[in-house]
């Protein structure tokens, strides 16, 4: 892996942007860091070691690509018990089975009914 300045970077971008494709460069720039990533499409996607290792943490049965619902990569999408949470609330508000909730007065009643 190659730390490089915005200045380094700006003045030799042809070396960096060719390494790039042969090793992880990564710009600073100020406390932050720009990664450079080389594909030969446009809708490639990257991944860090931390999200791969989340991501294979769900077990196999459940996961599934988040990528197809989330162009970020959320992980909560690549957990199929999750998705089918969110579909079972999107069934319940279709049906009519939610409490709905306009002031605060009824929030308070409600909060204190649980």
């Amino acid at each position: 892996m190659v730390i490089v300045s915005t200045r380094e970077f700006r003045d030799k971008q042809k070396k960096y942007l060719d390494l790039a494709e042969e090793e992880r460069v990564l710009i600073k720039r100020g406390k932050k860091y720009i990664n450079l990533f080389v594909t030969n499409e446009p809708d490639d996607n990257f991944v860090n070691e931390t999200w791969i290792k989340e991501f294979l943490s769900i077990p196999e049965e459940y996961r599934c690509n988040p990528f197809e619902i989330s162009p970020s990569g959320d992980l909560f999408w690549a957990d199929k018990r999750n998705i089918e949470l969110v579909r079972e609330g999107e069934r319940q508000i279709k049906e009519g089975k939610f409490t709905r909730i306009t002031s605060d007065e009824e929030f308070k009643n409600f909060f204190d009914s649980l």
